[in-house]
């Protein structure tokens, strides 16, 4: 269907219809005044055109390719641990998704949802496409068991005395200013000296990790607090000089909580820039051999 102005001024609408009209290549309905044409869009018109293709109704959610967010998203990691595919998301209208809760439910309690990550309020989730409300609800929401509080079961903890980092053996403890965490999804923890090691642990989890369940939170020092951030929200900056900073293992990823540190600090580097700041997700097994690939297998 195409719209096009005619010389008196009047609007034509055109319809294509695609082997329909052997003689015809197009089927033109002419004399349709600006006010007629929009009658017949909103009444549906274009969408009949659409459902003309066929499919006999099926409802089966659809795959999309990027899913319309920011890039800060594209294959961010959710609350509950799972990382988002861009090429295997259903669509917002096949799960029925709305801006609205439901009985109580909302997508900022799913386990799929991605937390906002560039300061406009929302989010986006990692199994359906587009942009997503926290305050949202689909059917297919799963609630998300992580919560927030120093006693829930997924939470961060004290690292214990004995804790041995499980990537390089250290005795995480020994660094409260560097050592770092993560939970999985059946409460299995691992501890870790440094974000060096937690960002190897994630990228070759197979390796190091004693169960196969997904990890459901990973905590890393934020450079310049010291305090333990979200460490599948925090941005890292990918230092390589061995002098620069004075930590275990040499030399670490540097976690930041807000890009906007993690900008100053490459801008104060003369090796460094903005193209490397990335978020967890971006660490593979190649990226971790930077940092620890005397200890991969």
């Amino acid at each position: 269907m195409g719209l096009s102005k005619r010389n008196d001024g009047r609007t034509r609408l055109t319809f294509i219809v695609a082997g329909a009209y052997p003689n015809m290549s197009d089927l033109t309905l002419s004399a349709l005044d600006r006010r007629t044409m929009l009658a017949l869009l909103g009444s549906g018109a274009a969408g009949a055109l659409a459902g003309c293709g066929g499919g006999g109704g099926d409802s089966t959610p659809t795959a999309t390719a990027g899913g319309g967010v920011p890039e800060a998203y594209r294959t961010a990691t959710g609350k509950g641990g799972s990382q988002r595919d861009p090429e295997a998301l259903s669509t917002q209208s096949a799960v029925n998704y709305q801006s609205e809760p439901k009985d109580g439910k909302q997508c900022s309690g799913c386990k799929y949802y991605i937390p906002d990550k560039n300061g406009d309020g929302a989010g986006a989730c990692t199994i359906v496409e587009g942009t997503i409300d926290p305050s949202g609800y689909c059917t297919s929401y799963v609630a998300y068991e992580g919560g927030s509080t120093d006693t829930d079961s997924l939470a961060a903890v004290e690292v214990p005395d004995d804790a041995r980092c499980a990537v390089c053996e250290m005795k995480a403890a020994k660094f409260p200013e560097w050592n770092a965490q993560a939970v999985h999804a059946d409460e299995t923890r691992a501890f870790f000296c440094t974000s060096g090691c937690a960002t190897t642990y994630y990228a070759v989890t197979g390796q190091f990790a004693e169960t196969d369940a997904d990890i459901a939170g990973l905590w890393v020092r934020d450079l310049n607090s010291r305090e333990l951030i979200d460490g599948m929200a925090a941005y890292y900056a990918l230092e390589t000089d061995v002098d620069r900073l004075d930590d275990p293992m040499r030399v670490n990823p540097a976690p930041f909580e807000a890009r906007a540190d993690a900008v100053d600090y490459v801008g104060e580097s003369e090796s460094l820039t903005e193209d490397d700041i990335v978020e967890l997700t971006a660490f593979d097994r190649e990226l971790a051999a930077q940092y620890r690939g005397q200890l991969l297998e």
